[in-house]
């Protein structure tokens, strides 16, 4: 059953069996976070897994994509470009390049987002809200379009300068951390979301960049930074999307429950909505599918875990919460389903009670946590051989843990990347047992396979 789950998930997001060892967008395959890659090792030497390359980075937090054995990652020059580079995985070294202009700074300035990436194009979506399709062939942009400018509604956006703070929270306009998603592909399509007054998510023709639907309202992007997350729910394929439709200057404890939203990925037309049973101001990590009719929400700032039933009859949606549970917060990372339990890296500061990499069942019942002793900050995490990688958001650190319900067994840990100042955000990528991570100035590839003797 949980074989044929996760290759349901594969299929849906369009990723064939022959390419199941890459990570080809955020959360690699099916945006799962679990990588199906066997045969890792199990322990590192002393000084850590071998480094295969390092290579200078700008700033930001943008993590890579890998494809074929060629690693992509949206990076960022000097407040002026965005720029794609295209790198061999095995060695490190620039096969191309590709920059286009895109003026600007944002708080925690630099890059943002992971490409996605198929078999004949690379999407992006530029930090200022450009959004390009890319032929991987050529190597060059064959259409572009842009989050903001181009939904914006002549009735709203008016030339003049608005008269008053409401009317400026009405029009479009770049959320407060820039663009913060990763394309979604589904059939001949590519998923973003503007999230404007008048449009929620959009699906463009990936060949040609023509606009198949436009869904309705489904909040605003002030403070959203979710990715459209494809999944399938009483058997009917759906984008859910979260999003908040309040005044972005709101404190957390003020702002009102977050909407939770369904399209269908053939329509646009909205499925069905509901709300958080909390404030949720940030909504950041992606809902993850939990069982046939389940949606797990997460979030920080005191919202925790939340069990959404999804159930259809007739033509007719039914949703409800089944369970809310705060033991567990998470804030940046997307929480993970792997062998029937979910596994988080969860925080005090955003009201959690077990903190560390936590893990819950289907029910949101705590089983175990790595804190109070092993905390990570705001690292990423991903799942592989039975087995947890967590990286610390402070230090730099990469931890190993075998995973088990009774709990996490510390196998190996190293100090993998300098973080100089912190802040080792970024999703890291797994492909071919090589492991690629970053910080704010470097890109390293890590090779996690045993050691041949």
């Amino acid at each position: 059953m949980i074989f044929h789950r996760f290759w349901v998930v594969l299929v849906l997001c369009g990723v064939s069996h022959s390419y199941a060892a890459d990570w080809p967008r955020l959360g690699g395959p099916g945006g799962s976070g679990v990588s199906p890659e066997t045969g890792l090792a199990r322990s590192w030497p002393a000084a850590g897994p071998r480094v295969l390359w390092t290579l200078d980075v700008a700033e930001g937090f943008a993590g890579p994509a890998i494809r074929d054995g060629q690693v992509f990652l949206l990076d960022r020059m000097n407040d002026r470009q965005d720029v794609l580079r295209c790198l061999d995985l095995e060695t490190g070294r620039e096969l191309w390049r590709l920059a286009y202009d895109a003026p600007g700074t944002l708080p925690y300035n630099g890059s943002r987002n992971v490409p996605t990436v198929d078999d004949q194009f690379i999407f992006t979506v530029g930090p200022m809200g450009h959004f390009h399709g890319i032929d991987r062939r050529t190597h060059r942009i064959i259409w572009s379009s842009h989050l903001v400018n181009d939904f914006k509604d002549p009735q709203i956006d008016r030339a003049e300068p608005p008269q008053s703070r409401a009317e400026k929270l009405e029009r479009a306009q770049l959320p407060r951390w820039g663009m913060t998603q990763a394309p979604l592909l589904y059939r001949d399509l590519v998923i973003v979301a503007p999230q404007t007054q008048k449009t929620g998510l959009v699906a463009y023709e990936k060949a040609t960049g023509k606009i198949r639907w436009r869904s309705a309202y489904i909040g605003r992007n002030w403070y959203s930074h979710v990715s459209p997350y494809l999944t399938q729910l009483g058997g009917i394929e759906q984008v859910i999307m979260l999003a908040q439709p309040s005044d972005p200057e709101k404190s957390p404890d003020q702002a009102p429950p977050a909407i939770v939203s369904s399209i269908d990925p053939n329509t646009g037309n909205i499925l069905w909505t509901n709300t958080t049973p909390g404030p949720l101001k940030l909504p950041i990590p992606q809902p993850l599918r939990i069982a046939d009719d389940r949606l797990l929400i997460t979030g920080g700032y005191g919202l925790g875990c939340v069990g959404f039933q999804v159930v259809r009859a007739a033509s007719q949606w039914d949703t409800k919460v089944v369970f809310r549970s705060r033991m567990v917060a998470t804030h940046i990372h997307s929480p993970i389903l792997y062998q029937e339990r979910v596994y988080a890296t969860s925080f005090k500061e955003h009201g959690g009670t077990l903190t560390g990499l936590a893990c819950m069942d289907l029910k949101g019942e705590p089983l175990w946590q790595t804190g109070p002793t092993q905390q990570f900050d705001f690292g990423a995490l991903l799942i592989a051989d039975g087995m947890a990688f967590v990286m610390h958001g402070k230090t730099g650190e990469l931890h190993l843990f075998e995973l088990s319900p009774g709990g996490g067994k510390l196998l190996a840990k190293s100090k993998v990347l300098n973080a100089e100042n912190g802040m080792v955000w970024a999703p890291m990528a797994l492909s071919q047992g090589r492991l690629v991570v970053r910080d704010q100035h470097q890109m390293r590839c890590l090779d996690v396979k045993p050691i041949e003797r």
